[in-house]
């Protein structure tokens, strides 16, 4: 029993409420407002990277989904990972695929860091290959540089060495798996695909391109094999 009603008011306020998790209302309303463009851009640039369009639309809605629209740095991100920064204590980023070129070529000869001089010229870099670059063009060399795990460098060692196919012939499961390996192309998280997988335009993308979880799983249990919990996704 609470002394007196003054304690009472005082326990009410010290009893923690429920944690309003920003980062996840941010990723779902970012969702909601570019998914249908996500969906158009990918045919449009599937032809000029030679791949399925549903590997593009995997790949934005994982990656960078406003890579069509943005201006080669996503203030929209920038915001999400702030938020996410902040409320973890932990570092999210926010680069979009127009930064991660950049960061590509650089690594080949002076490594990467996380000063403040080298973000600042990594944006202006992607600023100005916004305005005077060719957006399919830095997509492709994206595809074809980027790290995808099992020293595989660019798209088509990945898809040779993980599924023995050409990138024409990608699956849609085989998409996702592969847009969800750069963040940590040498690490498997259990927890990190199945948020993504929870994410309503990768569940709708699957669906629409006659895929299912289920299929996604096998991929997961083809590559790392079977066994412990590291390639397991819960069925849904």
């Amino acid at each position: 029993m609470y002394s007196s009603l003054a304690e009472k008011r005082v326990r009410l306020r010290e009893r923690p409420g429920p944690r309003v998790n920003l980062t996840a209302k941010l990723t779902s309303l970012s969702d909601w407002m570019f998914s249908p463009l996500v969906a158009r851009a990918a045919g449009t640039y599937s032809d000029a990277i030679q791949t399925p369009s549903h590997f593009i639309e995997m790949l934005f809605l994982v990656e960078d989904k406003r890579f069509p629209i943005h201006i080669g740095v996503d203030p929209i991100a920038i915001v999400r990972a702030i938020a996410f920064n902040l409320r973890r204590g932990q570092i999210q980023g926010a680069s979009t695929l127009t930064q991660q070129v950049f960061t590509v070529r650089i690594a080949r000869s002076k490594g990467v860091t996380r000063s403040l001089t080298y973000k600042l010229g990594q944006s202006l870099w992607a600023l100005g290959q916004s305005v005077f670059g060719n957006r399919a063009s830095l997509l492709r060399e994206y595809v074809e540089t980027v790290y995808w795990g099992r020293s595989y460098y660019g798209l088509d060692r990945a898809v040779e060495g993980y599924f023995g196919k050409s990138r024409a012939l990608l699956s849609v499961a085989q998409s996702f798996f592969l847009a969800e390996r750069i963040a940590a192309p040498n690490r498997v998280s259990r927890r990190r695909i199945s948020n993504l997988l929870d994410r309503m335009p990768i569940k709708t993308s699957i669906a629409r391109n006659g895929a299912t979880i289920q299929d996604v799983r096998k991929v997961y249990e083809q590559v790392y094999g079977r066994g412990g919990e590291t390639w397991q996704i819960p069925a849904r």
